[in-house]
């Protein structure tokens, strides 16, 4: 190098010297001398040069050097502006990152429209819980106790036919003042059958039990039945199938006792429910008729519904009665299931419509509320009952949503003559029959058993979970840009690099190739 005049070096100005010693620097560091051939050749590398100029362009074409997203290293180069090539290949990711973004929103709509899937399965057990059942006369008022009151038996009659005609029993016609006298549930209970003269014997298990002990009174729409295993606190299980091992009723109608009533069957009426839900809320119905042997094969089936944010029943929701904190919005009925709420409902408007209740209404047992007089429950209670019933928007009114668990048990009956001809001597002089015509018109044998010891399981589930949502988003992002989850740190790293790169221009500083220099 030539000697320098030192009237020149007075000339140069503080920011001349800075800029000249860089450049020195930096010839210094990127020379290199190859004595082989004698030549001397200069190579520049990425990590010893820094741009005294460092720009945002140069920020994000190192970027696009270095990130693993696919397409990126051939849109820009270092040093050099867009090309053609670049700007197909810009095109071209531009493409495949929008039908990203499309694909990721259907699949986070999937995700929070919360599709649900249903199994339904087959489990063996070694014990089920066996139902209620419920046994009702189809005549639930015995005559025999009604002759006190002469006028009764001529009004059930008369009411029986004005209510299947629609039409109001003129209550004039008696003078008798017990029509309009609020009766009690013990005068109820005195007027219908009890259980001592309708059942005959019992066994479960295989063994005999005492019926009258074993069955409960219990007051449904039918009037005074019978409840086997209801509300009880040591629920009845069994451990084996079939018509010998679980219940076996010999059941007397009592025919010579019937009165009139709207119903003009004879026989018995039996429900299947739930142990700790009313004979009234949704049972299973089976029929049974005197001189017949009635089997009853029961199936259980479990329901097991996904609560909220999930639609169990399409665009219903189901209410999650095992929820820590739920609360039994019910004054009357317990547990909450829909059925008791809509009976509750029911019985509560009607309670307001005519000052009264009926004798299957809970609040029956409470001394400050009447149960309806005949002429009452004849004229107000009954014909407010059969009104709400046919009131289609009586379900929005109550607000009774479903519980997201419950039990059904679906039942297959069969019947033959009973008793056969030879048993037939016998079982009269057992039951001091006069005849074997009067046994058969007035006895009957129920049996009721599981017919497997299986129970059918249907059970929701999510369709669409969070390990599903990231495996797809994990898919799409690989499909699309040969992304994967390490690409939203590549991103995260570059928006930071931009963010310190904008803070070194407010500041007035130099900016730093950090993508090299960290």
């Amino acid at each position: 190098m030539g000697e320098v005049k030192p009237d020149r070096v007075k000339a140069w100005t503080q920011g001349d010297k800075e800029k000249r010693n860089f450049t020195i620097l930096q010839q210094i560091h990127s020379t290199r001398t190859l004595s082989g051939d004698g030549m001397t050749r200069t190579e520049k590398t990425d990590a010893e040069v820094v741009a005294p100029n460092y720009k945002l362009r140069d920020l994000w074409a190192e970027f696009c050097q270095t990130t693993a997203i696919h397409g990126f290293n051939k849109i820009t180069r270092r040093n050099r502006r867009f090309t053609f090539r670049g700007v197909l290949w810009s095109v071209a990711v531009c493409g495949a990152t929008a039908f990203l973004i499309f694909n990721l929103m259907s699949e986070i709509g999937d995700y929070y429209s919360f599709p649900i899937g249903t199994k339904v399965t087959n489990k063996i057990r070694s014990t089920i819980e066996f139902p209620a059942v419920t046994i009702c006369n189809r005549c639930t008022l015995n005559r025999s106790r009604l002759m006190s009151y002469p006028d009764l038996e001529a009004y059930f009659r008369n009411a029986s036919i004005n209510e299947r005609s629609s039409t109001v029993y003129n209550f004039a016609d008696i003078v008798d003042g017990i029509m309009q006298q609020s009766q009690s549930l013990e005068w109820w209970t005195n007027m219908s059958m009890d259980a001592s003269s309708l059942f005959n014997f019992c066994y479960f298990g295989g063994e005999s039990i005492d019926c009258t002990s074993n069955f409960r009174p219990v007051f449904t729409d039918e009037g005074l039945c019978h409840t086997f295993n209801f509300n009880t606190s040591d629920i009845v299980n069994v451990k084996t199938s079939g018509n010998r091992a679980n219940l076996i009723v010999n059941y007397d109608i009592g025919q010579r006792f019937y009165t009139f009533r709207e119903n003009m069957a004879a026989g018995i009426k039996v429900l299947l429910h739930n142990s700790r839900h009313h004979p009234d809320a949704n049972p299973t119905v089976v029929m049974a008729a005197p001189g017949f042997s009635t089997y009853v094969a029961m199936h259980k089936s479990e329901y097991v519904y996904l609560p909220h944010p999930y639609m169990a029943f399409d665009e219903m929701e189901c209410v999650d009665t095992n929820r820590p904190d739920f609360v039994n919005p019910l004054k009357y009925y317990s547990p909450y299931t829909y059925d008791h709420c809509f009976m509750e409902c029911i019985q509560t408007k009607a309670y307001n419509l005519c000052g009264c209740v009926g004798p299957s209404d809970p609040r029956s047992a409470e001394p400050d509320i009447p149960i309806c007089s005949l002429e009452k429950q004849d004229t107000c209670y009954s014909i407010s009952v059969r009104e709400m019933f046919k009131n289609t928007t009586l379900e929005a009114e109550c607000q009774c949503g479903t519980q997201c668990n419950f039990e059904t048990f679906n039942a297959q009956v069969s019947s033959s003559a009973y008793p056969a001809e030879i048993w037939a001597e016998t079982l009269n002089n057992n039951t001091n029959s006069e005849t074997s015509e009067f046994f058969r018109n007035n006895f009957l044998e129920l049996r009721v058993f599981y017919d497997k010891m299986m129970v059918t399981s249907i059970k929701q589930h999510p369709q669409y979970t969070r390990a599903t949502l990231f495996s797809n988003v994990g898919g799409q992002m690989g499909l699309c840009l040969g992304a994967s989850i390490l690409t939203v740190a590549e991103i995260g790293e570059l928006l930071t690099f931009m963010f310190l790169y904008m803070m070194d221009r407010l500041r007035g500083r130099k900016a730093e190739n950090r993508f090299n220099r960290w």
